[in-house]
């Protein structure tokens, strides 16, 4: 089932597979800002730093007619997924990744953002901009975004305590093939990353569903790491 959203267009559509995600890879946005003037931005990770996650998947079902999505099992299925920084060229990060699943098998994929834009390819974007402070913009010149840091706090490790920064969003998608537009989907994506490096250290997607009634719940979570004990 195919959805659009609500409104202003959205340049980050997250969908209920990684390598549609994380195409977490781009995410569903809601305002327009004022592009800033240029700003340099210096990477917060290096070559050779590596960072690896556990993946989970769950659905709640509230009716007879809902189902589990298919492409929700290879969450459940993930042994890791392992992003390995390879090159860092001013703003430009470009980085291997490796979904390794319990089976034997595993999806690997060179990919790369630029921190000042966003722009990405690949199935993780999951990087940012170091040291961002509250209200600043996660990626300085992105044209069609409003999302900001929401916040500022401290996350606990096996190594010590590490500064978080925090953002969220929540955008409401509607059925095309519903003429009465009242088959919905509200998705709702909440983030942790590493201030000083501006990596991923906790994701959590929520996709509520009306018709047939049912919750979707996707986790990225850090479970070590080359820079830091985890």
């Amino acid at each position: 089932m195919a959805y659009k959203k609500n409104g202003t267009s959205s340049k980050m559509l997250i969908a209920i597979s990684l390598i549609v995600i994380l195409a977490i890879a781009s995410a569903a946005l809601v305002f327009v800002v004022t592009q800033s003037a240029p700003k340099s931005i210096a990477p917060g990770v290096h070559v050779g730093d590596t960072f690896t996650y556990t993946l989970t998947g769950d659905s709640i079902l509230f009716d007879t007619e809902a189902v589990t999505p298919p492409s929700l099992y290879q969450y459940n299925e993930t042994s890791y997924y392992e992003v390995i920084i390879t090159a860092v060229s001013g703003p430009l990060i470009t980085f291997n990744t490796i979904w390794q699943f319990t089976n034997g098998t595993s999806v690997q994929n060179t990919n790369w953002i630029n921190l000042e834009t966003g722009n990405n390819s690949g199935n993780f974007w999951a990087i940012y901009p170091p040291n961002l402070n509250v209200n600043d913009q996660l990626y300085p010149q992105e044209e069609n975004t409003a999302l900001i840091v929401n916040s500022t706090g401290s996350q606990s490790f096996s190594s010590g305590n590490r500064t978080t920064n925090y953002w969220s969003i929540e955008t409401a998608f509607t059925d095309p093939s519903d003429p009465t537009g009242s088959t919905t989907m509200n998705n709702v994506i909440e983030v942790y990353f590493d201030k000083q490096t501006g990596m991923l250290d906790y994701l959590d997607n929520v996709q509520y569903y009306n018709n047939p009634e049912l919750n979707v719940v996707i986790t990225w979570h850090l479970s070590a790491s080359s820079v830091w004990g985890v």
